[in-house]
């Protein structure tokens, strides 16, 4: 059951921004230009050269682009799919992450009288003191959070309703999570073609330098794709073992060192790249024939309903 194999997680991430709406500058512009003050608004930058806060937000990053490679787009509200395989694996990771955040923050708060210091020089008649928070409450401005949820399915939903409504609230949630479920699966045969496509472009280019990663990232990902595949699409696993086999035999300084390797390399890639392309037109064909047929049965069945609620003559 996919309620063995996924689960739902949002990762929550807030950094400070330091920076400050100024109501004041932003009239006296929409006043010299002739302008209603909601017409731009004028923000501040309250530091300047804080490589500290720099850091940490390269962190977040960091945080957020592990978190999407482990798991597949779920809802517009931040919640992502998460194979059940990676789930002691991120939160060790989110642990560590956590870790290095909250050091960060009081490795940045350690030099933060110093940086507003420095913006007072910077900003001039534009600074301000009430513009900075205390440490204290700067603190609370910075975390890191991991949320885990059960993956929802209709025979866990229980409310007091009639047993007819019950089940077709069921029906809707599983079919709610079957379209989501193709949808994560459509991402990851995009991060495929993607990473493939991209050593197309730069092995088909003669001056073109790259790095290991032009190999590396396209292992990463096939070596992790059997357990994101929670939809068990079996084209996906075997275009994940083809490529293996084809594209990740050799490294990058392999590649960049025989010309004749590269250009064999690059048609490989390139022939892959042709062979999804037609799995996925193949896929959206079959699709539109389905919404085709399904369409059709609707517009039988509303002639029978009409014909069926026809006054006897």
């Amino acid at each position: 059951m996919i309620t063995h194999k996924a689960m739902l997680a949002a990762v929550h991430i807030s950094v400070w921004t330091a920076t400050k709406h100024d109501r004041k500058v932003s009239r006296e512009v929409a006043d010299q230009n002739g302008a209603r003050e909601r017409a731009g608004r004028y923000n501040k930058q309250l530091l300047m050269g804080a490589s500290k806060l720099e850091e940490l937000r390269s962190l977040a990053g960091q945080i957020r682009q592990h978190f999407y490679k482990v798991t597949l787009p779920w809802s517009d509200e931040g919640l992502r799919l998460l194979p059940s395989h990676f789930l002691f694996e991120l939160k060790a990771k989110m642990r560590k992450f956590e870790r290095e955040f909250n050091e960060g923050v009081e490795s940045f708060l350690a030099v933060y009288p110093a940086y507003i210091q420095e913006a007072r020089s910077e900003l001039g008649g534009l600074f301000c003191e009430e513009d900075y928070p205390s440490a204290e409450k700067l603190r609370d401005k910075f975390n890191v959070k991991l949320d885990v949820l059960p993956f929802p399915a209709g025979e866990d939903f229980r409310v007091e309703m009639s047993a007819e409504e019950q089940s077709r609230m069921a029906r809707e949630i599983d079919a709610n999570a079957k379209e989501k479920l193709a949808k994560g699966t459509e991402e990851l045969w995009k991060r495929l073609r993607q990473v493939v496509s991209n050593m197309v472009e730069r092995l088909n280019e003669p001056e073109s330098r790259f790095h290991k990663t032009l190999v590396t990232n396209i292992d990463e990902l096939v070596s992790v794709l059997p357990q994101l595949n929670v939809n068990q699409d079996p084209d996906l696993e075997r275009f994940a073992s083809a490529i293996r086999e084809r594209l990740c035999a050799y490294s990058a300084k392999e590649l960049k060192q025989d010309n004749l390797l590269r250009a064999v390399t690059a048609i490989e890639a390139a022939g892959i790249v042709r062979e999804i392309d037609d799995v996925l037109q193949s896929r959206s064909a079959e699709t539109a024939a389905f919404s085709r047929d399904q369409a059709q049965t609707g517009d039988i069945f509303a002639h029978m309903s009409v014909y069926m609620e026809a006054p006897a003559a």
